[in-house]
C-alpha cells in the first residue's frame, strides 16, 4: 500500500441569512453546530444560522 501525505486542514463555518440569503465564511469556533443560531447579518440585521462546516487544505 502506498502512503499518502495528507495536508493539514483549517476548519471553516458558513453562516447564511434566511432573509437576504447572504453567506459569510469565518474560521470555525468550538461549539459551532449545524443549524444553530449565528451572528446578526451585516446587511439586514436578521439573525443568521450555521449552514455549512468544512475543512480546507493548507497549501
Amino acid at each position: 500500500m502506498l502512503s499518502k501525505k495528507e495536508k493539514p486542514l483549517i476548519a471553516f463555518t458558513v453562516e447564511k441569512c434566511p432573509s437576504c440569503k447572504k453567506e459569510t465564511k469565518r474560521k470555525f469556533k468550538e461549539g459551532d453546530c449545524l443549524f444553530a443560531p449565528g451572528m446578526q447579518c451585516d446587511s439586514c440585521k436578521t439573525l443568521t444560522s450555521i449552514a455549512k462546516i468544512f475543512g480546507q487544505a493548507i497549501e
